[in-house]
């Protein structure tokens, strides 16, 4: 019988995409490289983002998108509770030279997408570069 489905944690991702912990990297490693399918969220994958590009690590964001972009096109990665094409689709919006929205409203964007919902009320009008239409609250 299979394992059952189970949501991978925003430090296993980091340090898989990291490896500055030696052990604990190679133990997902040793999960994420597996065939076992892993459930992923969007709020994992924005923790992941915003600390690879925070202080600490201070990675910039097209590296930063890359990464998150290519972990989420693992075979084995499991969407929940959004699209895995709404959220690469959102994610290269966060390269410069495809619009350069910041990462939480790209996934903001791709979850709304995921839902069938193209707008947003913002006061934010940039929010287009995320790809969904603005509209301030009247």
């Amino acid at each position: 019988m299979p394992d059952p489905l189970r949501a991978v944690d925003t430090n296993v991702v980091l340090w898989y995409l990291l490896s500055d912990v030696p052990d604990q990297a190679e133990r997902a490693r040793r999960l994420i490289d597996s065939e076992q399918p892993l459930g992923l969220t969007i709020i994992t994958l924005a923790e992941s983002a915003w600390t690879l590009a925070g202080p600490v690590y201070n990675i910039d964001r097209s590296t930063v998108a890359a990464l998150v972009i290519n972990f989420l096109a693992r075979e084995n990665i499991v969407a929940i509770g959004f699209d895995k094409v709404e959220a690469h689709v959102a994610l290269a919006a966060c390269l410069p030279q495809t619009g350069a929205a910041n990462f939480g409203d790209a996934l903001i964007a791709a979850c709304s997408r995921s839902e069938g919902i193209n707008g947003i009320y913002s006061f934010d009008q940039r929010f287009s570069r995320a790809g969904l239409v603005p509209v301030a609250p009247q």
